[in-house]
Formats: C-alpha cells, sequence, structure tokens
C-alpha cells in the first residue's frame, strides 16, 4: 500500500512537470524565452506530451499491475526528466 501511495505522488510530480513545461511554452522559462528558441519550444512540448503519456501509463500500472512493474513509470519518469535537464544545461554551450 505504502508503494501505491508514493508512486501517485511521482506521479503527480510528473503531472505538475509537465503542466509547467506545457503553460511556459509561449513565455519565459527560467531565464530562457522558448519564443526566441524554436528548439528550446519543440522540446518543451515533446517533454510535457510524454511525462503526461507516461504518468496515464503510471497510473493504470498502480492500479492493475504488480509492485515491480511500478519500476516503468520511475524509470521513464526519470530518464524523460533527466533528458530535458541535460538539454537545458547545455542550451548555452
Amino acid at each position: 500500500m505504502a508503494i501505491k501511495i508514493l508512486m501517485l505522488i511521482f506521479i503527480i510530480f510528473l503531472l505538475a512537470l509537465a503542466f509547467n513545461l506545457w503553460s511556459h511554452r509561449n513565455r519565459k522559462f527560467l531565464i530562457y524565452s522558448p519564443n526566441e528558441n524554436l528548439n528550446l519550444k519543440t522540446i518543451m512540448i515533446i517533454t510535457a506530451v510524454l511525462l503526461l503519456l507516461i504518468s496515464i501509463t503510471g497510473v493504470i500500472i498502480v492500479i492493475v499491475g504488480s509492485k515491480e512493474s511500478n519500476f516503468i513509470t520511475l524509470i521513464l519518469g526519470s530518464v524523460v526528466a533527466a533528458g530535458f535537464s541535460i538539454y537545458l544545461a547545455n542550451i548555452g554551450r
């Protein structure tokens, strides 16, 4: 039961990140302006959609899957978020 609750909290964080990226696609995000950098805008949209899909999959896994299958959500969510973070860190280079 504790794993399900923790997974739901993780999914809520993924949804919050997806919403934040989606809502900032046309306005300033941190110190960057997605309207001036179309690659950033595209990556933000792709990341937001991927995080939303991962969250939906995660909810389904929490409801019907086993404890071990929750690792799918953890790994995919972490990899997508880390990939976006790495891209964001390398924009200025």
